[in-house]
């Protein structure tokens, strides 16, 4: 069978069952490593961002990829301080919000930041393989993103002023639709908030502070005719259904959540999991063949072939090995073929 893997991915996000197994790397700085740029460079640059996108499409032949896995990057643009390092994402070493109980009203342009070389870039991978594979447009959620403005405050807050964290949540969500908006703009396949602080707070928190902002998210990227996914990291299976809840197309989760529980509950709900793939230890630690042996297994504890993406359980770290994800990619576009 000819293998388009945008169309395979949108089917997927349109819950047709398929013939293939979808393939997406979630290659963040990781791309940068494939050309020998540190994650600065990758991140800073658009030309260099480009080059190393185009090398992960060409090596690891991704149904679907993300242009770039930073959560920083509107903190920064609304005044968060950054640390860098030269193997992973920037860390937000400061937070603009955490001695004030006031709301920001500044918004986020196109402009701001490193804005403009994500959407450049992005821009520009679509014109060169969008035709073939499906474009990631991923952000930071609502939730993470009060955290890097208000600090670790925000936990006590959740407790103590409430109505606070329902301002800053709504706040950060118009934000954060303000990112969806720039990448359909763009013309991205699947629109993807990007969540993992979730995994840390309750269900109960989840519908009183996040719910209604990711209903609104949701159903804006729908309206526009595009295809959502939901990411969230952790062990964040207490939260799979309230997160299903709020009406994403798919649900992508990481190795701590047990993906054959997680799948029950997104059944229940007729939505795509994505994952999860070991980024730690098997695809940094493992060999090729325990890798591909990993992705064989996975396989046969799901149905592959409706509302399922095999994908890495988080970020790619920056130098895990081509040849475990090489191995991981040839197990999902030819399973047969490598078990002879």
């Amino acid at each position: 069978m000819k293998r388009n893997g945008k169309e395979l991915i949108l089917n997927v996000m349109d819950h047709n069952p398929v013939e293939l197994i979808p393939w997406v790397p979630y290659t963040g700085v990781h791309a940068g490593f494939l050309k020998g740029f540190t994650a600065q460079e990758v991140l800073q640059d658009a030309d260099k961002l480009l080059e190393a996108l185009l090398e992960v499409n060409n090596r690891y032949l991704p149904d679907g990829q993300p242009v770039c896995f930073d959560l920083q990057i509107e903190a920064e643009a609304l005044g968060c301080g950054l640390q860098w390092a030269s193997d992973m994402p920037p860390s937000v070493i400061s937070h603009p919000l955490g001695n004030t109980n006031d709301i920001p009203d500044r918004m986020i342009s196109r402009e701001d930041g490193r804005i403009p070389v994500v959407l450049r870039a992005c821009r520009q991978l679509r014109e060169q393989v969008g035709e073939h594979t499906a474009i990631y447009g991923l952000f930071c959620g609502p939730f993470t993103l009060a955290s890097h403005l208000r600090g670790s405050q925000l936990f006590l807050d959740m407790v103590m002023n409430p109505q606070y964290v329902n301002r800053l949540i709504d706040y950060c969500s118009r934000i954060a639709m303000q990112m969806a908006g720039n990448y359909m703009d763009e013309d991205c396949d699947v629109i993807a908030p990007v969540d993992p602080l979730i995994s840390q707070i309750s269900p109960k928190h989840f519908d009183q502070f996040c719910s209604a902002a990711y209903t609104e998210m949701f159903d804006l990227i729908r309206a526009r005719n595009k295809a959502s996914s939901f990411f969230v990291c952790g062990n964040a299976i207490k939260n799979i259904e309230v997160m299903c809840q709020t009406g994403p197309d798919g649900i992508s989760v990481d190795e701590n959540v047990d993906l054959v529980a997680a799948r029950e509950i997104t059944d229940s709900y007729d939505l795509v999991i994505g994952g999860n793939i070991p980024t730690t230890t098997m695809m940094m630690y493992g060999t090729p063949e325990e890798t591909a042996q990993y992705v064989f297994d996975l396989l046969e504890t799901i149905d592959p072939r409706r509302n399922f993406i095999l994908s890495p359980g988080c970020d790619i770290p920056y130098s895990v090995p081509a040849e475990n994800v090489e191995a991981a990619a040839r197990a999902a576009l030819g399973p047969e073929g490598m078990r002879r």
